[in-house]
């Protein structure tokens, strides 16, 4: 991360996010997916300035499954190591203490989620189109040279609140769905007129609860306001614009209807943003991590199906004319 973004700060913008969200327009009965205990207790004594990387590793230790995860992350082709590290400690040396929470963070996660019992959104699916999301944001902030690492946590984590609030108000969300896509408004401003309140922002509330660092916090309370992520004064804001940008890809719930043919307007006035090369890396990536599973969705398949039917509503608008 940049000197200027290291120097950003964060907690303040967090702490008025969360400050600003009306705690009392939340459900009262909400069961959030509970976060495995170490990871719980790993975020909370790593957020301290005197943390101790062997108490840490100690931690993790405890958790099979999230030791094993955090080894097969380190000795991963993104750290490209000449021989593998076989130990907790040396893993968390080596990543750093802030890629260490973040990972263990998204595993968490992870296994919280797939262990909620939902009747509207398919487990397989999500976590897949989260991953997506994931490998899209960080995709994009590499080559925009912004925080990869923020991008890719801000994707995977940013919709992790709706498979317990499409639990509790199924019924309004399957209003939602039943809309037809050309007649369906963006999710954020369905929820804000039905509910009084959105996911993103209830999301960063309980996000609060749990201690998410607080960069990963904001991403997830603007993830779908990408205006306000360009118009932010400070750099360093600009880093949640990948997120932003991520959100606008198609899921089961249909957030964004328009989603696809807004991310090519923006990539017509941003040359970096190149998305045949982008949606073409994210599939080979994605691929790679999808445990087995077929994709839902294939970016590259997406976005020539969306250019073709944007040229045939020029086409079919010229000859209106």
């Amino acid at each position: 991360m940049s000197t200027a973004a290291l120097a950003f700060d964060w907690k303040t913008l967090s702490a008025n996010s969360v400050a600003s969200v009306n705690a009392d327009l939340l459900p009262t009965s909400i069961e959030l997916p509970a976060l495995p205990q170490a990871v719980t207790e790993f975020v909370k004594k790593s957020s301290k300035p005197n943390f101790n990387v062997t108490e840490l590793s100690g931690i993790v230790e405890k958790d099979t499954a999230l030791t094993v995860e955090l080894l097969k992350h380190v000795n991963s082709a993104m750290y490209a190591l000449r021989s593998p590290i076989r130990c907790v400690r040396d893993a968390i040396v080596h990543v750093g203490i802030n890629s260490a929470r973040l990972h263990l963070l998204a595993v968490g996660m992870k296994a919280a989620t797939r262990a909620l019992q939902t009747r509207l959104v398919n487990h397989r699916n999500f976590w897949n189109e989260s991953l997506q999301k994931a490998l899209f944001a960080r995709e994009i902030a590499r080559r925009m040279k912004l925080d990869p690492g923020l991008a890719f946590l801000g994707g995977l984590l940013q919709d992790y609140l709706l498979p317990v609030l499409t639990n509790i108000f199924d019924k309004q969300y399957v209003q939602f769905l039943e809309v037809s896509p050309d007649q369906r408004e963006d999710l954020t401003t369905w929820e804000r007129k039905t509910l009084g309140f959105d996911h993103a922002s209830a999301g960063a509330y309980y996000a609060a609860q749990w201690q998410f660092p607080p960069d990963l916090l904001c991403a997830i309370f603007y993830h779908h306001s990408p205006e306000q992520t360009l118009q932010g004064t400070q750099t360093a804001f600009f880093n949640l614009f990948p997120v932003a940008l991520a959100s606008l890809l198609p899921d089961q719930l249909r957030q964004s209807p328009t989603g696809m043919q807004t991310l090519l307007q923006v990539a017509c006035h941003c040359p970096t943003i190149d998305l045949t090369e982008i949606c073409r890396t994210v599939d080979v990536e994605q691929m790679k991590l999808a445990e087995g599973y077929e994709t839902p969705n294939h970016l590259s398949e997406l976005l020539n199906r969306t250019r073709r039917q944007e040229h045939t509503n020029r086409t079919c608008g010229l000859d209106n004319l």
